[in-house]
Parts: C-alpha cells; sequence; structure tokens
C-alpha cells in the first residue's frame, strides 16, 4: 500500500500555492487528465477523491491509484513527455493548477514543494513496484484480501467495506475480471469471513485468512 503521508503538502504551503495557481471544480466522473495528453501542468488536489487509471480499447480498466486531498499528481510532466495515465474525479473535486511557466519558480522559492515532489516520485515508484509484485507473485484472492483490508472502515467494533465499492471496482484494482471477483467474495461469504447487512454494506464477521 502506498504511504499517503509521503507526499502530501503542509496548510501553510497549500494556501500559498492557492493564490498562485488557478482553481478549478470538477464534476463526478468529469476526466481531468487523459493518457497520452501533452502535459503541462502540475496538480494538487484540495477536496474530493480521484482515480488515476488506465482503459484499453475494449474499455477493461486498470486502476492505480486513489488519490486524496492534500496529494499532488500530474509531476510527470516535468520531463516534458506524455501523460502516463489518465486522472478522474470519483466525487467532485476540487485542484489547484500550476501551469510550466511558474513550477520553477515555486520549486526555488518553497523547497517543501521540491521535496515533495521527491517523495511523491519515490512514493509512486514504491507503488508500481508493489503493484507489479503483487499481479505477478500474488493470485486474485490475495490481491483481492488485500485491498479489502486495506480499504475496509472502521465503525465502532465491525470493519465493513462500503456498498460504492463495488465489485467491478474492486477488479478494476486488482487486475481481474468482476466474475473473478464475484467467485472470491462468495467464497469469503460460505466461509463465514464477511456477510452483508441490510446497506449492502460488506462486513468482516472475522480475520480473513491470508490465502484461501
Amino acid at each position: 500500500m502506498q504511504d499517503k503521508s509521503a507526499n502530501l503538502l503542509s496548510k501553510e504551503l497549500l494556501a500559498q500555492l492557492m493564490l498562485r495557481g488557478g482553481m478549478k471544480t470538477y464534476a463526478r466522473n468529469e476526466i481531468l487528465i487523459t493518457e497520452g495528453d501533452t502535459s503541462d501542468a502540475l496538480f494538487i488536489l484540495v477536496s474530493g477523491q480521484l482515480k488515476v487509471f488506465t482503459r484499453d480499447s475494449k474499455g477493461r480498466e486498470v486502476v492505480y491509484n486513489i488519490l486524496q486531498p492534500g496529494e499532488l499528481f500530474g509531476e510527470m510532466f516535468l520531463d516534458g513527455g506524455t501523460r502516463s495515465a489518465s486522472v478522474k474525479a470519483t466525487v467532485d473535486s476540487q485542484c489547484i493548477l500550476i501551469d510550466d511557466t511558474q513550477i520553477q519558480e515555486l520549486i526555488k522559492a518553497y523547497p517543501e514543494l521540491a521535496e515533495c515532489l521527491i517523495q511523491s516520485l519515490i512514493a509512486r515508484l514504491r507503488h508500481a513496484t508493489q503493484m507489479i509484485k503483487s499481479l505477478v507473485l500474488n493470485d486474485v484472492y490475495e490481491r483481492t484480501t488485500a485491498l479489502l483490508n486495506q480499504i475496509a472502515l472502521t465503525e465502532g467494533d465491525t470493519r465493513i467495506v462500503p456498498p460504492s465499492m463495488t465489485q467491478q471496482e474492486i477488479a478494476d484494482r486488482v487486475g481481474a475480471t468482476r466474475e473473478m471477483i464475484n467467485h472470491v467474495l462468495g467464497e469469503l461469504m460460505r466461509g463465514g469471513f464477511v456477510s452483508r447487512d441490510e446497506k449492502r454494506q460488506l462486513i468482516f464477521t472475522k480475520s480473513l485468512p491470508t490465502r484461501w
């Protein structure tokens, strides 16, 4: 799992960047960045949530990351290349946009920004390495349970996966088909490890086994 704390900007620096950059609002499901487009700006997510993904000609998706407020993205524009992935808002979101004419000046004026860019790139590399390792060495069951443990929320003494995390979303995140995820969840339910409540939330009834 990627360390989100490694590439979060401080509130003070965010305030300065809001003054220097442009603020833009994106509606749910709106595309911010399209894979292959020309890179010309750095983004900082102020509010909302974003999905970083790629999609093939048949419409199949692989989700690389879910971005939270305070994270920056699009930093790979610094090499002048095209965008390596697409980014979509999963809820209404707001971002600061810093164009390429300002970024060098801001990096010199605010060392924290340069440090955050470095930490972000390191975190992205670690995350990509972990994804490759998981896809090669772990089966679908292991990838699915690892994701469920990562995204589960704690409510009192109960851990839940909200209904907004659909089987298709899980499949996109772990690099599998929806049918395979349905099979894994079915096995977990039959084994008494998870159940669903009246809100269709997935409830952990006991710890998920590391292997099936």
